[in-house]
């Protein structure tokens, strides 16, 4: 049976992170969240550098493990720590939703802004375009996927260089006078909102079975990546909001492209609108990645059917996953049902990231194996601060919004549920042993 090919190298793992990070997020949400805190956005920015960086690290120290050569990212994580498939299922269940959500609603967003070239074409067939180019993309090999991701990068970090380099020298410092305009509690509120900008950061886990020397290669881009993606928001919202007032950003729909016009001749904010359109594609590119790679997963544990792990002879990727997977996307653009599944997306990324914290406090002791298999194996203390900033966070977050879509969560974890016990069940009938699966993972930390 043909398996995963090794084929994504260190430059394309930075190009996925940083990718998905710098993407439509700080485009579309910073200059709504001036509405909520005002030019205080910048400091919320700097305060998920702790947070992030813990959640991240979480990520670091499980892919230094022999899990970390598996695909499945936190799904692996989870499941394997607590001995526990339902738990792990889950929690990736929500994210699963999150994603393809996602990628309907940015290719939407990308359609959307297509019209402004092009008037009067239907955004969902800008969306429909998009998606069959890079779901082909992702097809036809992961190498591919890699050297694409990073070439469109490669533009995005460009188009930001012409947006903030100037834009320091325009910054009118008297727009953060006060520093804190809605109140230390407007901070707070904006930083839910603007936690989708980060968001995504974890899919680099999804290909670890795709990954060159993952073990190696991935804890460090973790950080690294996550801690250059922390700094570019931080001068990109500082440059938008140093140059127009908050109430005008917050009302804008381009609020980047909008804040580099007040400094820049017109050619420079064709180069922030390229920017901008890099930014949807390579957030869009690096999503696809999520959806195929956690069914495919799922299906290797038998909690979906086991056609989804079939794995293409020639190209080496997990090419049925990928067209299901693209025809629910595109399904989603045509029926405009996107929404349903973006309102729950934010609180399904929250229960990853809660769940993977709990995981990695839990680890020591639940799965010492695990933790001892480790390469980059912080002290005991460092992981239960770690995990805790992780759960802290993500809790108060979510329960900042979860009054709002509480009942899309819970029909997602409802219909999760219903899911996962149908398939077991046919696991079960197609004489799959559960048991000897986590066993054997176990035997293997131990070797």
């Amino acid at each position: 049976m043909a398996k995963l090919k090794r084929d994504l190298g260190k430059l394309s793992g930075y190009a996925t992170i940083i990718g998905i990070l710098i993407g439509a997020g700080i485009f579309r949400v910073t200059g709504e969240a001036g509405a909520v805190a005002g030019s205080a956005v910048p400091i919320a920015y700097l305060l998920f550098t702790p947070i992030v960086i813990s959640t991240a690290l979480a990520y670091s120290v499980f892919t230094s493990t022999p899990l970390g050569m598996r695909p499945g990212g936190a799904y692996i994580h989870i499941s394997r720590t607590f001995g526990n498939y339902y738990l792990g299922f889950i929690a990736m269940w929500m994210k699963l939703l999150a994603f393809i959500g996602a990628i309907s609603f940015m290719s939407t967003s990308l359609g959307e802004y297509m019209t402004f070239f092009i008037p009067g074409t239907d955004p969902r067939l800008w969306a429909t375009i998009t998606m069959v180019f890079f779901y082909g993309v992702n097809l036809f090999g992961i190498r591919h996927y890699g050297h694409i991701q990073t070439a469109m990068l490669v533009v995005l970090i460009f188009s930001i260089l012409v947006l903030v380099i100037p834009g320091l020298f325009a910054v009118d410092l008297s727009y953060y006078d006060p520093m804190l305009p809605k109140g230390f509690s407007g901070l707070l509120k904006a930083m839910p909102m603007l936690f989708f900008s980060y968001a995504g950061f974890e899919t680099l886990a999804q290909v670890a079975g795709e990954t060159k020397n993952p073990t190696k290669t991935l804890p460090m881009i973790f950080v690294k990546g996550v801690l250059a993606s922390v700094f570019i928001f931080f001068f990109m919202a500082f440059v938008a909001f140093g140059v127009l007032p908050a109430d005008t950003l917050a009302q804008s729909q381009s609020a980047m492209a909008d804040a580099s016009a007040v400094y820049l001749p017109p050619w420079g904010s064709s180069i922030v609108a390229m920017g901008a359109m890099s930014a949807f594609l390579t957030s869009i590119n690096g999503s696809i990645l999520v959806p195929s790679r956690m069914l495919f997963v799922f299906s290797e544990d038998r909690l979906l059917p086991h056609f989804l792990a079939a794995v293409h002879p020639k190209w080496r990727t997990p090419h049925v996953s990928l067209i299901i997977s693209g025809v629910i996307c595109t399904g989603l653009v045509w029926s405009k049902s996107a929404y349903f599944l973006m309102s729950i997306g934010l609180i399904g990324i929250f229960i990853i990231y809660i769940i993977q914290g709990l995981a990695l406090i839990a680890m020591p002791t639940i799965n010492k194996p695990l933790y001892e298999s480790a390469g980059f194996k912080p002290p005991v203390w460092v992981l239960y601060l770690l995990g805790g900033i992780t759960v802290i966070s993500m809790g108060f977050f979510m329960a900042q919004i979860i009054a709002d879509v509480f009942l899309w969560t819970l029909g997602g974890v409802t219909l999760g549920t219903l899911v996962y016990f149908l398939g077991r069940s046919a696991g079960k009938k197609e004489g799959f042993d559960y048991d000897a699966r986590m066993e054997a993972d176990y035997h293997l930390l131990e070797e």
